[in-house]
């Protein structure tokens, strides 16, 4: 695999970890959330087994594309994948002395599935490349993002809610569960019938709907619990005159689309600018230029590669100041 493929598999989970972990006024410990993270990498072992498993079994019942598409979906897919994902966040986060607010449970539920994404992710991209790539960093990884954060709420609201408790923990891996496979079987139908596209084509609006519905409930979810975090604050800055005295001017606030739209843009930006970076230095690793062509070729970098990777971590970066500014625990 490629340097610059390796890239375009990991830079989409970074990002959206930074995301999450930027809306979190209390950081849980780096060695929790590493160990989250890797935990999720390791799940996609035995998912991947289990998935065989299904598909040796299913062999012989000679299923149709549809029937084999919604069981593989369904069971195959979402069900391994999410229960394994659960357990980590359940019986490891939530056992933690760290996981002790709401908060924590979408931090550790999004952690756990983008370990799993990232390797998911590299395996895909290595077999299928760049265009593969660049479907995935759309669609797949910020959808595991989203069951994460999903089933990582409902965790934290059976640990510390005042509701149901039972009915919580069905929601953390039911609803994760559902969404998965209303994602994955158009797309699983497609592959499993390609030369019959019309037999999936009427459902390919389903993965789309479902990210976008999905990512809505997981933001006003966040959203609610970093409310809960932060304490209400006049939006305005202490400034001093020039005798000393204390005035008040008032802070300028970016809406919520600007600050969505600079972290869109800054992801896309860091994400192109640092594949063409990584391409250029794989290229000098395997076949170095001298001389003045190894100038023009810096050069070029530096304008096609480096510049868009700086501009887009600085506006995605500003993004995530203006919607969640962190605040660590009073020690």
């Amino acid at each position: 695999m490629t340097l610059p493929l390796f890239g375009a598999a990991v830079v989409p989970s970074i990002l959206i970890l930074w995301f999450f972990l930027a809306r979190d006024r209390h950081p849980e410990p780096r060695l929790v959330l590493l160990s989250t993270f890797g935990y999720g990498v390791l799940a996609t072992l035995p998912a991947g087994l289990l998935e065989l498993g299904l598909q040796a079994a299913s062999e012989p019942l000679a299923l149709s594309a549809p029937s084999q598409s919604l069981l593989f979906a369904f069971f195959g897919a979402a069900l391994c994948e999410e229960a394994l994902k659960f357990w980590i966040v359940y019986g490891y986060c939530r056992r933690h002395a760290s996981f002790d607010e709401p908060m924590d449970g979408i931090i550790y539920g999004v952690t756990a599935s983008l370990g799993f994404a990232t390797l998911e992710n590299v395996l895909y991209v290595a077999s299928n490349g760049m265009g593969v790539a660049v479907a995935r960093a759309l669609l797949a990884v910020p959808g595991h993002a989203c069951w994460g954060a999903l089933m990582g709420y409902y965790v934290g609201q059976a640990q510390f809610g005042s509701g149901d408790r039972r009915r919580a923990l069905v929601l953390a891996l039911a609803l994760p569960i559902a969404l998965h496979g209303l994602y994955d079987f158009p797309i699983m139908l497609l592959g499993a019938a390609p030369d019959d596209p019309g037999l999936a084509l009427p459902w390919l609006w389903i993965p789309l709907a479902v990210l976008i519905g999905g990512w809505r409930l997981a933001l006003a979810q966040l959203g609610y619990l970093r409310a809960l975090q932060l304490p209400r604050l006049p939006l305005v800055a202490p400034v001093l005159d020039d005798a000393g005295d204390g005035m008040a001017l008032p802070v300028a606030v970016p809406s919520r689309a600007a600050a969505m739209i600079q972290l869109g843009l800054g992801g896309l930006l860091a994400w192109w600018g640092g594949l063409l970076s990584l391409a250029v230095v794989a290229g000098l690793v395997v076949d170095p230029t001298e001389g003045e062509e190894r100038v023009h070729l810096l050069l070029g970098t530096a304008v096609i590669g480096l510049l868009p990777l700086a501009l887009g971590l600085w506006l995605f970066r500003r993004g995530l100041v203006a919607t969640s500014p962190r605040r660590r625990k009073d020690s």
